[in-house]
Order: C-alpha cells, then structure tokens, then sequence
C-alpha cells in the first residue's frame, strides 16, 4: 500500500534501502521505476532524497513510529528512568528540583533541556505516579539499632517481641490532642476565582487530651478518658491502666494480656509496668520513630474523621467535642481489622 494513501503505512526499512542502492546506482531513471513511480509502486525522487538525508543525519533511513498525531513526549529516554529513581528517594521534591537533579546527571550534554512543570507532571502520569498526601519518617527510625528494635518487635517471642502473642491478648494505648478545630474540613469545591468559605468553628480552642486503648479481641473492648488540662503525666497514666486492669481481671495461664505502647515517658513509669506485670499480664514496647505499627493511631484517624464528617454537628466547646469524640470512638465496632492492617495476624 502506497504511503499517500492516507492510512499512515510507511515504506519499510528494507525497500527504502533498495531504493537508495538504486539512486546510488543512477538507475532511478529507468523505464520500470518511472512506471512504478507513476503507479505510487516506488518511492518517489524526493523521498528518496529525503531518504539519503536521513541517513546523512542518522546513520539510517527507518520509518519513525506511528504517534496517530500526538506529540512526541519531550521528557522521555534515561531522564525519565532518573526522575521514578528521584522520586523514590525525595517523593516531595518540587518540579526545580527535579529539573537539577536532571542537569547534574546530565552535565555536559549540549542537547539537555529544562522542563515544565506540566511536563514533568505528565511524564510521571505515565509511569504511574499520583499526588497524594505525604507523611515524614524521622531518620532516626532509619537508625541501625532502632530497625533492629522494629525486627526484635515483630519477629522474636516474648519478651524481646510480640511474635507469639495472639492478636485477641493485644491492648494498644496511646494518646493525642483533640481540638474543636479537628472536626474542621480543610478542602472544598468552587468556581474558579472564588475562595471556599463556610460557616463553622473557627477561633482558636482550647487542647483537649484523649488517652485512650483498644483491644484486638472480637468484643472489642475499649478504654478511654479526656480531659482539658496538662498532657499524659505518671499519675494520669496509672490511673487509666488501674480502669483497665479492672476491666479485664487478672491474667492466667489460658489467657495474658499484652499491653503495646510507644516509647512516651509516661508510659515508661516503673509504677505503670509493675502494675501491669503483677496483675500477670504482659507489655511490649514498639520499636522507636515507628506509629505505623501501632493500631491506635489508625484508631485515632478514624476517629478524626468521623468528627470532620458530624463537623456541622459539633458545637464551638469542650462539652460537644468530647460528646462527639466518645461517639466516634463508641462507633468502631471492631478493632481487630486495624490489628491485621498493621500486621498483627496471630490467631
């Protein structure tokens, strides 16, 4: 099928190639390859030429690969290779950045350009990558004796880990601040130009304090207590682990809890574990810089986002925040899947 046909089919490589031997030759005026030319069988003088250009340029004379009209992708090739390995490393880096890094790689070459931000953006589209909202691991959790920490925490029995403790003898605790203002949404939709305004509660509250604990048995048990005052000091923290102690009773040889904490001063309180231990439970530490082993801090998102859901609903005071705080929290109907989701799976 001839080229001008419209249908995009271009000469191969080969043919092309024979009809340059020819024009070497000086046989492109021959009877034959007129006639052939004529009936669009043969490549015309002019492509031939364009042929012999291209390989003047190239070194050869294939046909380029059908784009249907799209524009070639201008970051492409190796650059595109550095900018996924770029990513890897500094997934928050900025599009200035990006466009160093890519200069430093490519120091010397006379062909490197600079790219947008909307190149650079759709580059990364099409190998996969999306925006999305970031969180920052401190590097002391890349520290040499804190990932040793982590691998004791999940992979040796206790009490150097937690690796044969069923997921049901789990009690997770921790705390965090809650203010009227974390019921608040922070995006909305509206035309362009126009800013996102509601009514709602806006001035400054005052910090309110949530301990709270949550167990990974199927009754899904949970403990809580919130107060206006001061942070989770050592008298707070027996207290609340007396209310839990209570609850469950003393540990037997059937069934000991394990009682699992960050590494927060307070929960370190000596008075605190020799509570614990002699009510004839257990307690293991999470391995510093790393809440994403902890259930109860997916707990604690969840909770934040039932609030910003009922944020039409919470009234601009302590009362109703911990009103709906305690709702939230009585809501979750199990916490074992936020158990499994960090990896505890022992039954």
């Amino acid at each position: 099928m001839h080229p001008s046909g419209g249908r995009g089919v271009a000469y191969s490589q080969d043919f092309r190639t024979f009809a340059v031997h020819l024009h070497n030759n000086g046989q492109l005026d021959d009877y034959s390859i007129t006639q052939a030319q004529v009936a669009k069988l043969f490549p015309s003088k002019q492509s031939v030429k364009r042929y012999l250009a291209l390989i003047q340029l190239h070194g050869h004379c294939r046909p380029c690969r059908r784009t249907g009209n799209r524009r070639a992708e201008v970051l492409r090739d190796h650059n595109i290779v550095f900018l996924a390995l770029y990513r890897v490393a500094f997934p928050k880096c900025s599009a200035a950045q990006i466009n160093a890094f890519l200069y430093r790689i490519n120091y010397g070459d006379v062909t490197f350009r600079f790219y947008t931000s909307p190149q650079i953006t759709k580059a990364e589209t099409r190998i996969g990558l999306t925006r999305k909202c970031g969180s920052t691991t401190a590097y002391q959790a890349y520290l040499p004796i804190n990932i040793r920490k982590r691998w004791m925490y999940w992979n040796l029995p206790y009490p150097f880990g937690i690796a044969d403790i069923r997921v049901e003898d789990f009690i997770d605790l921790d705390e965090c601040g809650v203010f009227v203002e974390t019921a608040d949404k922070h995006y909305g939709k509206a035309y362009v130009g126009n800013r996102v305004r509601q009514e709602g509660n806006y001035q400054k509250s005052e910090k309110w304090t949530l301990l709270l604990a949550v167990a990974g048995s199927a009754v899904a048990e949970r403990w809580a207590m919130m107060w206006l005052e001061g942070g989770t000091t050592g008298d707070r923290m027996i207290e609340f682990i007396e209310l839990i102690l209570n609850a469950i009773g003393p540990g037997t040889p059937a069934r000991r809890r394990c009682f699992t904490m960050d590494n927060l001063s307070s929960h370190h309180n000596l008075q605190v574990a020799a509570m614990i231990l002699n009510a004839g439970h257990r307690i293991a530490f999470r391995a510093p810089y790393y809440p994403i082993d902890g259930p109860i801090e997916f707990v604690f998102n969840a909770v934040q986002t039932y609030l910003a859901i009922n944020s039409h609903l919470v009234a601009n005071n302590g009362t109703s925040l911990r009103h709906w705080t305690m709702n939230g929290i009585a809501n979750i109907r199990s916490f074992v899947p936020y158990y499994n989701n960090c990896g505890f799976h022992r039954q």
